[in-house]
């Protein structure tokens, strides 16, 4: 879903805003007309929801103290961005993120968008007749029988920094497989940055666990609630790791009732009996009613899924709905990594996961997986309520890996628009993440993207348009002034295994899953590649990809602002040599391609 207003005048359209609908977020594009730019210094973001009192998004940035002494600024307003604008055309929002943890407010948001002016370093009054209104809905993304999911992966960042005080334990312990949530976990001292007041708030692992899992756990346990609360209903799982506690509390309600089977891998460290994965065997088979409904194994490598299937109970168990993705059933992969799942509720698509499933409970199912006609074809779903999809099961034999890893690296190179991606590792052996890395060294498409491979990174580089790819592990956790230290990400950040391709084409496309799109991996784990080619799912992911970069990217730089204690500053456009928006109207530079990218129709 996107939505385009503008302010028009005289048949110039000066200002213009476009609105996407993410997961619970929303990426907001503005233009301004080029005869609009003399003593331009960003844009002011309003917020209208509901009865609540409009407020204006925040922003940590400011102008030098010269600048807001001469315009009356104070250390209250400078933290609005009705006096410390935006400086990109491009913003994204998550809700939660601006005045609270959990309880979001959703329903429509009216985003009011104002260029602001400064003049002799004095900031001028916000200008209405310059106001775009943009109206769209702020939820999590649900369409038809679909829903998409991303975890908030934000535990290195301002807000958790404020609310939890870094503290990166998602449990207490590392032996404890389940352990009370509503248990304390640390006390965060919160300072009042309107007054500078501090206060001692105690949280509790519950607290981190639903800010950090934000919809991706709220997905997850709707869809565990469903099946419990439904005794003709039983659940099948495939999970490769697994300790989040509450999941494995659920998980053993249904195994106690005799509605629930499991594929859990024992690839590795998976093996050990004191391994999380070795504790849930143990516990199961002490507390199941069909103690022979758990299969620990592995393909040629892992049981690399993470998939829980909704049944009927009784003969036939006749499939219901499907949760898949790339989160590891895991208080790492739901609070520390950025994770997607997808929600098919529709039995057609469910029932293939089904059969993958029977086919694979077993050593012997699971040798000889790969020969099967399920890991042989593409699935090619055409459901009028659904995307335009196809699924596939590996592991793959190698034929059938290498006639659809070409397929798809033929799609990503013959990119019209753009190309964006969030994946773990990219420096695999493979023709997709072959074509992803040459796109971000392509300067004729838009290339945006993050990786959790320190070791080949790309910054944005002025009057270039190369993409761009940072990374979201290494990167700095002490910044300058008037950020606060931020929390070292403790193992991976990125888990997420999605590229796009034309985002703003007319054809767009989301590859995503479970699937490192490694070519070898992909003959020897048990995982699913989905392709969606549905304009709304593609928007979603974009975003998220977005999001994850902008907050990313800058820290990923070493320079001089990251390595002393001279604070940043907004930058007020009186040196002309040196006016932050040039590079948006700059028609070699990635920005302008940005700019430009983001305001138009798709195309």
């Amino acid at each position: 879903m996107q939505v385009l207003r503008f302010v028009e005048r005289d048949g110039k359209v000066l200002v213009s805003a476009r609105a996407y609908k993410g997961d619970a977020m929303t990426l907001l594009a503005f233009d301004l007309h080029p005869s609009m730019l003399e003593g331009f210094v960003g844009f002011s973001i309003r917020v209208r929801q509901g009865k609540r009192k409009p407020y204006f998004l925040s922003n940590r940035l400011s102008f030098h103290p010269s600048v807001l002494k001469k315009s009356g600024i104070d250390k209250i307003k400078k933290l609005s961005t009705e006096y410390s604008p935006i400086q990109k055309f491009r913003w994204v929002h998550l809700p939660s993120s601006e005045h609270y943890v959990d309880n979001p407010l959703f329903g429509e948001y009216i985003y009011e968008i104002t260029p602001r002016y400064m003049k002799d370093k004095v900031l001028q009054k916000l200008d209405p007749t310059l106001t775009v209104s943009l109206p769209i809905e702020v939820g999590p993304f649900c369409d038809n029988e679909i829903q998409v999911a991303f975890t908030r992966a934000f535990v290195s960042s301002q807000a958790y920094a404020y609310y939890f005080n870094n503290n990166t334990k998602m449990r207490p312990n590392k032996t404890d497989l389940i352990f009370d949530i509503k248990q304390g976990s640390g006390i965060a001292h919160r300072k009042n940055p309107f007054n500078g007041k501090a206060k001692e708030v105690p949280y509790t692992f519950q607290d981190q666990h639903e800010y950090l899992g934000w919809q991706v756990r709220d997905r997850i346990m709707e869809f565990l609630d469903e099946a419990l609360a439904d005794n003709t209903i039983k659940l099948d799982v495939f999970a490769y790791d697994l300790d989040e506690p509450v999941i494995v509390q659920k998980l053993i309600s249904l195994a106690e009732q005799g509605r629930l089977r499991v594929i859990l891998d024992d690839a590795g460290d998976h093996k050990e009996i004191d391994a999380f994965e070795g504790k849930f065997e143990t516990l199961f088979k002490e507390k199941a009613k069909d103690k022979k409904a758990i299969h620990r194994g592995h393909f040629q490598s892992l049981a690399h899924s993470k998939i829980f299937i909704q049944r009927r109970v009784g003969e036939g168990g006749k499939a219901i709905k499907v949760l898949t993705g790339s989160t590891n059933f895991t208080t790492g992969g739901m609070y520390i990594n950025a994770n997607h799942v997808l929600i098919f509720n529709n039995p057609d698509v469910a029932q293939l996961y089904v059969d993958m499933f029977d086919l694979c409970f077993g050593r012997d199912q699971m040798k000889a997986f790969k020969h099967t006609e399920l890991a042989c074809k593409d699935h090619v779903i055409t459901i009028t309520s659904l995307p335009d999809m196809t699924l596939r099961f590996s592991p793959h034999r190698e034929d059938v890996a290498k006639m659809f890893f070409n397929i798809i690296n033929k799609r990503i190179r013959e990119a019209q628009s753009d190309v964006l991606f969030a994946i773990m590792d990219d420096d695999s052996e493979s023709s997709i993440l072959d074509a992803v890395r040459e796109q971000v060294r392509n300067d004729k498409v838009f290339t945006y993207g993050i990786t959790d491979n320190t070791q080949d990174t790309y910054l944005y580089k002025p009057d270039s348009k190369r993409g761009i790819k940072v990374a979201g592990k290494g990167t700095e956790s002490a910044l300058p002034p008037p950020f606060d230290k931020v929390a070292d990400v403790p193992g991976h950040n990125i888990h997420h295994k999605f590229v796009i391709v034309d985002f703003k084409g007319k054809n767009g496309v989301v590859y995503c899953g479970s699937s490192n799109l490694a070519y070898k991996p992909e003959q020897k784990n048990g995982d699913n590649l989905i392709e969606m080619r549905d304009e709304d799912v593609v928007t979603a992911f974009a975003v998220e990809a977005i999001r994850l970069v902008d907050h990313f990217q800058w820290r990923n730089k070493k320079g001089d602002a990251q390595k002393n204690d001279e604070p940043l500053y907004l930058n007020d456009s009186s040196n002309k040599r040196n006016i932050w928006y040039k590079s948006y109207f700059n028609k070699k530079d990635l920005h302008f391609l940005e700019r430009t990218l983001l305001i138009r129709e798709n195309q």
